[in-house]
């Protein structure tokens, strides 16, 4: 029917004069085109082509030869440089019509291997034995060999994916079990830990209660250190101050004593200084003694002397004697009162240093106690011994010792001084009563 049907459009064309005209148009253009230089130029400067672009023309020039397209098949060829030879015409078994010329089999090995199809592998043998059996172009043989592989493929890939969602849906299965295995193992370990922790919270907890007790116990105890170590610290502080207080006291009395010192060192060169001038005046007083003497033994001599004769110049004698016992009289009582001044005087300052050194005495007396009893203090919280306080008192006893004898002294001297006064006193009486 196709082959009736185009060679009546065929007729039909060449007789309207339709190919002539194509003909003279693609000639003209043709013939155009190759005397353009740039063309030409072009065609001539042309790249040599790849084989696979000889094989993709080779499929497109069989196609079309096998379907008829002759037009097309010389405008293709015009274009294409190469052309290649094909099969003679052979007839089929069935009818004695002739069949379509085919590529030889060597191109079609060749064709295959360049597009990257084995011709000895299974689908290269399934596409020349579908070119060689079937009245089909080997492009079409081609692309549907690519289509069969493309759905075996997808077949493949089919059972492959349901078997793999087979196996993972049995190993789904199997996860599934082994999980809920592990969970009840999961929900038992958690059931134990849950009471494990329970225990374990029970137990911090008594724990905790116990180690806030201990803590307590602990802080009262620090409270109470703290408070031992401030009372510590107190007594520290007090004994330090104490200890300054008593040192700054004994620095003070050591000043004192030594002042007190100084005074009855004083003292003891005046007292000795008026020991020395009663000394000396009590030797006056022995050479007066002895000048009355010597006078008392002159008078007497005199009056040995004096012969009875001169009984009768009593009265001249009488008022010599009389002036003479009277001189000696107002030298007696000038003397008598000088000494008796000298005695006041001395009384006096014997008085004053008897009061001063009681004064003294006391004054040492009590600061030997305050150093007695400040000693004993320290001593009971240092433990040392009390060397100082018995060295103060021996001190003060020598010299107290020592002012004592020297009163004792002064008064010994005093009542010299008052018996020879009197003897005096006897002797001048007894002048007068014997001269009277």
């Amino acid at each position: 029917m196709e082959d009736d049907y185009f060679s009546s459009v065929y007729s039909w064309f060449d007789k309207c004069g339709i190919i002539a005209n194509i003909r003279t148009h693609l000639r003209q253009n043709l013939v155009n085109t190759l005397k353009n230089r740039d063309a030409s130029h072009k065609l001539g400067n042309s790249c040599p082509r790849s084989a696979k672009q000889y094989v993709y023309d080779l499929l497109i020039a069989e196609y079309l030869w096998n379907h008829n397209y002759f037009y097309t098949l010389s405008v293709f060829a015009s274009e294409v440089p190469l052309m290649v030879d094909f099969n003679k015409q052979i007839k089929s078994k069935d009818n004695g019509a002739e069949s379509k010329q085919k590529l030889q089999s060597d191109y079609v090995c060749h064709t295959l291997e360049t597009l990257g199809i084995e011709p000895t592998n299974q689908k290269g043998k399934s596409i020349i034995s579908d070119y060689a059996e079937n009245d089909v172009p080997l492009l079409l043989s081609i692309l549907k060999c690519i289509r069969m592989t493309d759905i075996e493929d997808c077949n493949k890939t089919q059972n492959q994916t349901t078997n793999q969602l087979n196996s993972q849906y049995v190993q789904t299965v199997e996860i599934k079990q082994n999980l809920t295995q592990e969970l009840s193992k999961l929900t038992i370990a958690r059931k134990k830990l849950i009471q494990q922790k329970d225990l374990f919270e029970a137990q911090l907890k008594q724990r905790e209660i116990e180690l806030k007790e201990q803590a307590l116990v602990m802080k009262n105890q620090l409270l109470i250190l703290q408070e031992k170590l401030n009372q510590a610290q107190k007594l520290i502080d007090m004994y330090s101050l104490k200890e300054k207080r008593i040192n700054e006291n004994k620095k003070q009395d050591d000043i004192k004593i030594m002042q007190k010192e100084k005074e009855l060192s004083l003292r003891e060169k005046i007292l000795s200084q008026e020991a020395i001038r009663i000394a000396k005046e009590k030797n006056s007083y022995q050479q007066f003694k002895g000048d009355l003497k010597k006078l008392q033994d002159e008078l007497l001599k005199v009056k040995r002397e004096i012969p009875l004769s001169r009984k009768n110049c009593n009265l001249s004698v009488k008022d010599t004697e009389t002036q003479t016992d009277f001189e000696n009289y107002l030298l007696t009582r000038n003397e008598q009162s000088f000494l008796n001044l000298e005695k006041n005087d001395l009384g006096g300052l014997v008085s004053e240093q008897q009061s001063r050194i009681e004064q003294l005495t006391s004054k040492v007396v009590i600061l030997s106690r305050k150093l007695e009893e400040k000693q004993l203090k320290g001593c009971r919280y240092l433990g040392l011994p009390l060397l100082v306080k018995n060295t103060n008192i021996t001190n003060g006893a020598s010299e107290s010792s020592s002012t004592e004898d020297i009163l004792q002294d002064a008064k010994m001297r005093l009542r010299r001084l008052e018996e020879e006064s009197l003897k005096a006193d006897q002797y001048y009486f007894n002048f007068i009563t014997n001269s009277s």
